[in-house]
């Protein structure tokens, strides 16, 4: 019921304050084209459609967007502006599509100074279109009182102009809430806790930006699962590479990971060093692990030690690699002209490489070639 009535306010709301402008349905979300509009309204549509190239259609919808529309003097202002920091036509539209009341800004005491402190820090054109639709309310924020400091901040940590885009461009929804750059900072000063230098930290953040703005216990969690359960070192040269590999896991879904390579027969120790060798193997579902080390294990006779030092095999395509390969080593078994090659070796050639290796043997078995192509189809 609750949820009903402010349902009903909020219709009543559009319907008072915005009857003049638009009518929609709930059924398509549609804007009708043939509304009469305010002037005021009017004239705003007749820019973006004359000026910027939007469809009456889409036009309409932008205009509805901005509640306060009382002058369009300032448009061509911000459009100069946006075409001063080098905006072409196309880049403009997409902006003013994403935040239409953007036209109502003060162009060179607000809007400018706020797009230049992103430009100027090296981010192109199009990454701070995307950063702006990702947060469409970027030019709300204070100049000095949010988007300098978050720079600088990230300056202090990253200790470089590059890798401080390549994270906001990684992390764009840093600059959305307080909230993000809060959790930001306190996962950063949970590293350092931890004892990780400042380095370590800046290569850590810079690789995993878009997982900094989870809370921390989101991170803590995950750098315990690491440490406690699988027993790297927080001081290896591992540990940063083992968490990159399941940041997309829950503590959960990896404790079910493990016991599938349990139940194969792994050991604690053996997966320790599976971890370390190849973290990818953590990133794999858990009928992905199954599936993989059944052929390995069932089929061909692998062992958990033997694994634990073929790290590779579980980072590779079994559909597309290693089976079709497999094959083709039946096959030349049975001809005796394997040699010394094994299994381990060949899927780690390059295509082309394998490729090579098969026409080596087009004297003895001409068709060699073919079979393998057919065999990946």
């Amino acid at each position: 019921m609750l949820h009903l009535r402010n349902c009903i306010q909020r219709e009543l709301y559009l319907i008072r304050h915005l009857k003049p402008q638009i009518l929609y349905t709930t059924s398509t979300k549609s804007v009708s084209i043939d509304e009469p509009l305010s002037e005021t309204r009017t004239q705003f549509v007749d820019y973006l459609t004359n000026n910027l190239g939007f469809t009456k259609e889409s036009a309409i919808s932008s205009a509805s967007k901005v509640r306060r529309l009382n002058s369009t003097n300032n448009c061509d202002s911000v459009v100069g502006i946006l075409k001063k920091c080098n905006f072409d036509n196309a880049q403009i539209k997409d902006i003013v599509s994403c935040v239409p009341k953007v036209l109502l800004y003060r162009a060179d005491k607000t809007l400018e100074p706020k797009i230049r402190v992103f430009l100027d820090l090296g981010i192109s054109g199009s990454d701070f279109i995307s950063l702006l639709k990702r947060n469409p309310s970027l030019f709300e924020l204070g100049l000095h009182s949010k988007i300098i400091p978050t720079i600088d901040y990230l300056r202090v940590v990253l200790e470089s102009d590059d890798k401080v885009v390549e994270t906001i461009n990684r992390s764009r929804w840093l600059f959305s809430t307080s909230i993000a750059l809060n959790s930001f900072m306190a996962n950063v000063d949970l590293l350092r806790s931890y004892g990780f230098s400042n380095e370590q930290i800046g290569k850590f953040v810079h690789r995993n930006a878009m997982h900094f703005t989870q809370p921390s216990k989101w991170l803590t969690s995950k750098l315990n699962w690491i440490e406690g359960k699988v027993g790297v070192s927080r001081g290896s040269n591992e540990f940063f590479r083992c968490f990159h590999a399941i940041t997309s896991s829950s503590v959960v879904a990896m404790d079910k990971k493990m016991d599938v390579y349990k139940r194969f027969g792994f050991s604690d120790t053996e997966l320790s060093l599976l971890f370390k060798n190849q973290p990818y193997c953590f990133a794999l579902s858990e009928d992905t692990i199954r599936e993989k080390l059944s052929f390995y294990m069932n089929e061909l006779g692998y062992t958990t030690s033997y694994l634990v030092t073929c790290p590779s095999l579980f980072s590779l395509s079994l559909k597309k690699r290693v089976k079709p390969r497999n094959e083709i080593i039946k096959i030349l078994k049975e001809r005796m002209l394997l040699g010394s090659k094994s299994l381990i070796t060949l899927v780690t050639y390059p295509e082309l490489k394998f490729q090579e290796f098969l026409r080596s043997f087009k004297d003895e078995i001409p068709d060699l070639c073919e079979t393998y192509a057919s065999s990946l189809r």
